[in-house]
């Protein structure tokens, strides 16, 4: 097969065969979400539904709203934990354990699915037996923003990504696949295996590198589910503490990979390269702005992550420039930027409407990659 191949998704094919599709519920004291959530997969057409909810022993209501849910709706099931088993586990309780459906998907308590999402992924992979692994992009929203799902139209675009394009693309920029509109093969899933509790973070990237290792895998070109933004999450503008963790546990997903498939692509070694490069650099460009906001420790931090990621990185331009602004020191360049940037015609920032356009970045923006063509 080509690097991708494109198409239309066909419904009609739902109209042969009805698969069914289980939809996975994790929830941890989100019982002010859950019904939402499960509502949000019941409204599925052209599918045989089944939610399973699992209470992971939470603190507030779950138990209540979760077991309304089950009585009020016979596709619904409900179980609680006696004890918290963590997040990790309860994925895997319910894709490996209890999902037995033709497909499944895993979906936060505090997320939602658009309609229609899952009679798209099932068409797909129904015209498509070789894609175990079909995804879309995700719309964040925020708490106090009110939810409207997109017009989309009524037979979307997708592609078929080819294995390598798929495992470099995860290497160089990350997780392509927003978790709640993956919806995959659920005997390749208990095949494959489900998260790895080494892998906190990334889990989810290592586990969708495998179902691309096994074949293509399918992309639609539209919004498929919603990504719920809660505000606590972390900054997009504080590199430091988790982040490191996480771009830590990048690399080792794609290396724990490749040591079990490596043999199987001769570019692994090649993008394994990449990935600590790029990761390398993004710190170092993280450092520059932890300096440039006078948080020395923060870009010591910063410096360090990408001296152990890419030791050769102290050689490079970008490297000793940072280097002789810290010679500088702080104090010197505020004196002088201000007389610069006049010079060259910069206005002076403006810090509230800055603080005011940072006010919702996040939501109403798209997250999934649809790759450009090639």
């Amino acid at each position: 097969m080509s690097a991708s191949s494109r198409g239309q998704v066909d419904l009609s094919l739902l109209e042969r065969r009805t698969p069914s599709i289980d939809v996975v519920i994790p929830c941890y004291n989100y019982a002010r979400y859950l019904a939402a959530c499960v509502q949000s997969a019941l409204d599925q057409p052209g599918v045989r539904m089944r939610v399973l909810i699992i209470d992971d022993c939470s603190s507030d209501n779950t138990p209540e709203v979760g077991r309304q849910l089950a009585e009020a709706d016979s596709r619904v099931e409900f179980r609680r934990h006696a004890v918290n088993m963590r997040h990790i586990a309860t994925y895997n309780e319910g894709l490996l354990e209890w999902a037995s459906s033709d497909y499944c998907v895993l979906l936060s308590a505090d997320d939602l699915l658009v309609p229609s999402s899952l009679s798209r992924a099932a068409a797909l992979m129904e015209a498509h037996p070789d894609v175990g692994l079909v995804y879309g992009s995700a719309l964040f929203f925020s708490d106090d923003q009110p939810v409207a799902a997109p017009q989309q139209p009524a037979a979307p675009g997708y592609q078929l990504i080819d294995s390598a394009r798929f495992l470099e693309y995860s290497c160089s920029h990350g997780n392509p696949v927003p978790t709640p509109t993956a919806v995959v093969r659920t005997h390749l899933q208990k095949s494959l295996g489900g998260y790895k509790p080494s892998l906190p973070h990334t889990g989810d990237m290592e586990m969708w590198m495998r179902f691309a290792s096994h074949g293509p895998v399918g992309v639609i070109d539209g919004v498929q589910a919603l990504y719920r933004w809660h505000g606590n999450n972390m900054s997009t503008g504080h590199y430091t503490g988790r982040a490191f963790k996480d771009r830590r546990e990048r690399i080792t997903a794609c290396e724990s990979f490749f040591a079990t498939h490596g043999s199987r692509f001769s570019q692994a070694n090649a993008w394994l390269r990449d990935q600590r490069r790029r990761i390398a650099d993004e710190s170092l460009w993280w450092a520059g702005e932890s300096f440039e906001k006078n948080d020395i420790e923060g870009m010591r931090e910063c410096l360090a992550f990408a001296k152990e990621v890419q030791p050769g990185l102290m050689s490079s331009a970008p490297w000793w420039k940072l280097m002789a602004k810290r010679i500088v020191g702080h104090a010197v360049l505020d004196a002088i930027h201000p007389a610069l940037n006049r010079l060259r015609g910069i206005p002076a920032p403006n810090t509230a409407q800055k603080a005011e356009g940072m006010q919702g970045v996040l939501a109403g923006t798209r997250t999934g990659w649809w790759p450009e063509a090639v």
